[in-house]
């Protein structure tokens, strides 16, 4: 007597065969390390949230409603990275739904990758400069940002490694996408692309206003970084160019865009302490890239 599986249940599972060998125990690592940047950044909060001042040169900024949500939510989101670290490393994670994995995780990557490319080392770089009256004390910032850029580290390798052991074959062979699709990608992407392309000017307009080097590098990096998710768009779209250098090109591009245009722009909207104003490239930078961003990610999933 034989027996058959069904298609749908092998496509369900298409990494059954390996899933039992995996993960690997340098891959768990992985997300241990990821976790263990959290460290610093959730203890500075919770001290923060508890009536403590460490690292605060004024207190009463603590006590600013809008700053209190925004820990807050701060460290729900650090909360989420621990959660994301457990299921990129585990062999449960392989079946989690894709949608609530992927977004968190899109997010996180805009969030934390310009951390560890470009604002930490700005970061350390004016470390060496005469500092400047503000807010908090110079130790926190390295501290913060440290711990950020350390979870962006293993956290796009845990990712890399998942989504290698979870979805191997979509990532190296296009898919044939239905007719009705192409003029609809082709218009989302073209539009994307474009958008983003705006937003990379209005980052250098931004970075030669404010000046200083430790400005213009930040706004540099977020240029290239709206420059490559529009480059990874179009490869995408049109078939052009190696297929996982254009997925993670327009992976961490629109990321990048997505999630500081959306934090600018809530910050700056609802009046909040980390308001930035002054710049009117700026504001105009951070709302083309949220919009660039978001219309990019639907243009990917479209693609792939």
């Amino acid at each position: 007597m034989t027996t058959t599986t069904s298609p749908a249940r092998i496509r369900s599972h298409p990494a059954d065969g390996r899933a039992r060998s995996w993960p690997r125990p340098g891959h768990r690592l992985l997300g241990l390390a990821a976790i263990a940047g959290t460290v610093p950044y959730l203890v500075l909060k919770a001290i923060w949230l508890t009536g403590g001042s460490a690292g605060v040169h004024d207190p009463t900024l603590l006590h600013d409603a809008s700053l209190t949500v925004l820990n807050v939510v701060t460290v729900a989101l650090d909360a989420c990275v621990v959660a994301l670290a457990l299921a990129l490393t585990t062999r449960r994670g392989l079946r989690a739904p894709a949608v609530a994995l992927l977004l968190p995780t899109w997010v996180g990557t805009g969030f934390l990758v310009p951390m560890a490319v470009s604002i930490l080392p700005a970061t350390l770089l004016s470390l060496g400069t005469p500092p400047e009256p503000g807010l908090l004390a110079p130790w926190v910032q390295p501290l913060v940002y440290g711990g950020f850029a350390w979870q962006g580290v293993f956290l796009v390798a845990a990712l890399a490694g998942y989504a290698r052991q979870r979805w191997g074959a979509q990532l190296r062979h296009p898919v044939r996408r239905a007719a009705a699709v192409e003029p609809v990608l082709r218009v989302v992407a073209g539009g994307a692309a474009v958008t983003a392309l705006v937003s990379a000017v209005l980052h250098v307009a931004t970075g030669l206003v404010i000046g200083g080097g430790v400005t213009i590098m930040t706004e540099s990096v977020n240029a290239l970084l709206a420059v490559a998710g529009a480059w990874g768009l179009v490869a995408l779209v049109r078939r052009r160019g190696p297929r996982r250098l254009a997925v993670t090109a327009a992976w961490t591009g629109c990321a990048a865009m997505f999630s500081w245009g959306l934090w600018s722009t809530v910050t700056t909207m609802g009046a909040t302490a980390l308001a930035t104003g002054g710049v009117p490239a700026a504001g105009l930078a951070a709302v083309t890239g949220l919009l660039a961003g978001l219309s990019g990610a639907i243009a990917a999933l479209l693609a792939l």
